[in-house]
């Protein structure tokens, strides 16, 4: 469910087949999904992949079973299914690998992808409500030993253009993020709304209109006032 289309997905999927069987290290992978949903129903964001730099280190000093070309193998076979073009390495928070950016992609990708047992990523908008549906479980692939991979960093961020009214993750302004481990079952859901602008725009001019005429009694009270004290 972290790439972005059937074909990103099964691009990862083959690459994790192909390195699971020799793969025994905790904590040395980073996935991070990053996306930003626009008002224009086109979704840009970034897709990185990362190996641990004390895990490339184990493996350059022949500790390991897998080579670094192995490796670096891996990565690019999980950006050569992301959309756009923009690569870039990537180094941060001691995890170096390779970063996809990517914009102007047509939400209806995301509303058609799906349908794999192991999971599925469906973003949907209607009217002014954005809805996001999701399930990940990597168990049920039937080859990946996800036991070597409980402890990798997988994470995935969906930025909404309307506020978040509903979700099952962790919430930053219109941002929801779910962390996520290989080994485990999780469902993704959220909901954001834009509001209506003309009911704004009404719902200020009346207050508006109220705030002018309290101001207007105020003035004939107090005009008032001071033509019965002049008597």
């Amino acid at each position: 469910m972290l790439g972005l289309t059937k074909r990103v997905a099964r691009r990862a999927l083959a690459a994790s087949a192909a390195l699971a069987v020799l793969l025994a290290a905790t904590g040395c992978l980073r996935l991070d999904l990053e996306l930003t949903v626009r008002s224009d129903d086109t979704v840009g964001g970034t897709f990185t992949a990362a190996w641990s730099e004390e895990f490339l280190a184990e493996v350059e000093a022949g500790g390991s079973a897998l080579s670094r070309s192995e490796l670096d193998d891996f990565l690019e076979a999980l950006m050569e299914g992301a959309p756009g073009h923009d690569r870039s390495d990537y180094r941060e928070d001691g995890y170096v690998g390779r970063t996809a950016r990517f914009t102007d992609r047509p939400l209806s990708e995301y509303a058609d992808f799906g349908g794999d047992d192991w999971g599925y990523l469906r973003i949907e908008h209607r009217d002014r409500h954005y809805v996001l549906n999701g399930t990940w479980d990597l168990r049920t692939t039937g080859f990946l030993r996800f036991e070597d991979l409980a402890d990798a960093e997988i994470i995935v961020s969906v930025n909404f253009p309307a506020d978040v009214t509903d979700h099952n993750g962790e919430l930053e302004g219109r941002t929801v993020t779910w962390r996520m481990s290989p080994g485990e079952e999780y469902r993704l859901h959220a909901e954001a709304e834009q509001h209506d602008a003309a009911a704004w725009v009404g719902v200020t001019f009346l207050v508006f209109a109220v705030a002018l005429g309290l101001l207007g009694l105020w003035q004939w009270s107090r005009l008032r006032k001071y033509s019965v004290g002049e008597r």
